[in-house]
């Protein structure tokens, strides 16, 4: 820090004093600041942490935040691991995105300490490719009496099978006893810090792998933890120590907010006799470490209530209408309060185009143990087809409180009635793609306005589609025609970062068919692999999965397209044996979710996964996305008209 002096032009008896190398005087009894002890402690320093920049890299980003670190003037940079995408064997792609990285790298003006994560390191090709570029994959330094301990969190175990250590050439008894003898050789640093990309302490299972012996290897002394990974910032206090998981640097985040730990951020870190102090700096902003504690973590899953096991959860309540066409029924929700304190619950309607609403912004308390039903009474001005509704929108204000203070979300709900649809019988079609020969030639759903009122809206009026169902002998078949200005389709690139149109059959039992989770908690709890999963391109003849738990569900959808002048047709039998499966005896209900993603090709520099928030592509979607922010239970139900 500057000396600042301040001095008086009269100075008649005046006294003066110093601290710290501030000097002032005043002739007056009072004086015009408050303390002449400078905080510039010798033994202070800055540093700055980077975190991830992969896991769906959005263009831009992390390159934005080297000038702006620069301007920070840290004494170093570290970073907390994913650097590049990885995930690859092939030496010429690693080659390429460390070079990028380290181009990006080269742009700071002060020095930079590299972690692994688990996309820069997760095969023996990728460990040897960063041992000849980097050396060792942990390792320590000090400055100014500060002990830093770097740890490959994959030699505890890989993130895909976390009790397997990453191949390479580092064993984790040999990091083991490195940390040992790290500690034995500086026993009594002013502080330790330990950097490392996975928070190995706060999977729901408990701590993993060796974490528990480096804890006791760190015994009583003063330490604090940074990590990366979960792309959510979190501050965990474990044997009264900070344990700090931030969020990411650039890497694939959904971007809600502070109270969801998701920003992009750097950590800017001051050590003092005390420890460090930790100031989140965003792009547009400064937080202190407090942003997101373990106490607001549990307040927003919560009121959130869309993770697996969640106590609370705001949800769309399966009611069924009758008939083909909407004239008049009911939407509900329902908010399940299983924790120890008030949940506030208020919501405002926004009744779309195609529905009338009478009633007023309401608001009401739901005690601990409680439950609270929202019952909303729709009517239309003329019948409405159930298939071509548009969605309106309930907008929800959710708040409690916690030992850090309140916690408030706002949420959206789409605002849909729903029937099951008939889904008629017929004669087996051809499945070759060519959809004029064995379907009508106006088939009977249309899409052409977005159906997810949670997604990134259409941008652009470069695509639509159209679709029919019919079922025989069992299997469901499925026809669509795809209007599109730029198909895209490329045989180097997977399914989600193309031009595709995606097929979901649920025919399990309630109430699992009709519920909805986000699709990471429903793919790790294995309901996504009781599906039909039908993940069609022009570029791929077969399903790419056959290897993984999902193998059952992409081989359940057989499945061919072909050009238009227009676009694409596709056209998929979902096989009946699979579907009985599923409901456990011949099936009568199945829920089908659709949606067409569209890739155009100058959008081929940023290609994140159409499903991540920040993808370029458009994903349309026919009725709310059940694994979206804003599902409704039951969309998309057929029933079997033998």
């Amino acid at each position: 820090m500057r000396v600042f002096a301040a001095a008086l032009l009269c100075l008649v008896a005046v006294p003066s004093a110093s601290a710290a190398g501030i000097e002032a005087a005043s002739n007056e009894e009072a004086t015009p600041w408050t303390s002449l002890a400078a905080n510039d402690a010798s033994d202070n320093f800055h540093f700055v942490i980077v975190s991830d920049r992969t896991g769906g890299a959005r263009p831009g980003v992390f390159e934005s935040a080297i000038p702006k670190v620069n301007l920070l003037e840290p004494a170093f940079v570290v970073s907390v691991g994913d650097l590049i995408e990885g995930y690859t064997e092939d030496q010429a792609q690693l080659d390429w995105e460390w070079d990028e990285f380290e181009g990006f790298v080269a742009g700071l003006e002060t020095p930079f300490f590299y972690v692994a994560g688990n996309h820069d390191m997760n095969n023996a090709v990728m460990a040897e490719t960063w041992r000849a570029r980097f050396g060792p994959s942990y390792y320590r330094f000090v400055y100014k009496d500060v002990l830093f301990l770097v740890l490959n969190s994959e030699l505890f175990g890989m993130v895909g099978d976390p009790k397997t250590p990453v191949p390479g050439p580092w064993k984790q008894a040999e990091q083991l006893a490195f940390i040992e003898e790290t500690l034995a050789l500086h026993p009594n640093p002013r502080w330790t810090i330990v950097l490392v990309h996975q928070p190995l302490w706060d999977y729901a299972g408990g701590p993993r792998g060796d974490w528990p012996k480096v804890e006791a290897m760190l015994g009583k002394r003063d330490y604090t933890v940074f990590a990366g990974h979960f792309h959510r910032y979190v501050k965990n206090v474990r044997q009264d120590r900070k344990y700090i998981t931030l969020a990411t640097t650039g890497g694939g985040s959904s971007l809600r907010g502070g109270i969801y730990g998701e920003f992009d951020h750097v950590a800017w870190v001051t050590m003092t006799a005390h420890g460090p102090r930790i100031a989140n700096l965003m792009l547009d902003g400064i937080h202190d470490e407090n942003i997101v504690t373990e106490a607001s973590r549990a307040a927003v899953r919560l009121l959130a209530g869309n993770s697996p096991g969640a106590t609370a959860a705001l949800r769309s309540v399966l009611v069924f209408g009758e008939g083909t066409h909407f004239e008049n029924g009911e939407v509900a929700f329902e908010l399940r309060n299983g924790s120890a304190r008030d949940i506030r619950l208020a919501y405002n309607v926004d009744q779309g185009p195609d529905f009338r609403y009478i009633g007023h912004p309401q608001a009401q308390v739901v005690a601990p143990g409680q439950s609270a039903r929202v019952e909303l009474n729709l009517s239309a001005a003329r019948p409405v087809p159930y298939a071509r509704l548009a969605p309106g929108r309930v907008e929800w204000t959710l708040s409690t409180d916690t030992a850090d203070g309140p916690v408030q979300l706002r949420r959206t709900s789409a605002l849909l009635p729903v029937a099951p649809l008939p889904m008629p019988s017929g004669e087996a079609p051809t499945v070759d793609g060519r959809t004029f020969e064995d379907w009508p030639a106006e088939l009977p759903f249309r899409v052409l306005r977005q159906g997810d009122v949670a997604s990134r809206q259409t941008a652009r009026t470069d695509i639509s589609y159209t679709f029919g169902v019919r079922q025989a002998n069992g299997n469901v078949y499925l026809a669509a025609r795809v209007i599109d200005d730029d198909v895209f389709a490329s045989t180097s690139l997977g399914p989600d970062v193309q031009d595709a149109f995606v097929i979901f059959a649920d025919a399990r039992p309630e109430p699992e068919r009709s519920a909805n989770l986000p699709l990471y908690p429903a793919t790790v709890a294995g309901h996504l692999a009781r599906m039909a999963l039908g993940r069609v391109t022009l570029a791929q003849a077969t399903p790419d999965d056959t290897s993984t738990k999902m193998a059952e569900s992409l081989a359940a959808v057989r499945w061919e397209t072909a050009r238009t002048g227009t676009g694409y047709t596709v056209e998929a039998e979902i096989s009946g044996k699979f579907l009985d499966a599923q409901a456990g005896k011949p099936w009568q209900h199945v829920r089908l979710g659709i949606v067409a993603v569209d890739w155009d090709e100058d959008e081929a520099h940023n290609r994140i996964p159409w499903h991540v928030h920040g993808s370029a592509a458009t994903a349309l979607h026919w009725q709310p996305n059940r694994f979206g922010d804003a599902p409704v239970a039951g969309t998309g139900t057929f029933v079997r008209g033998d």
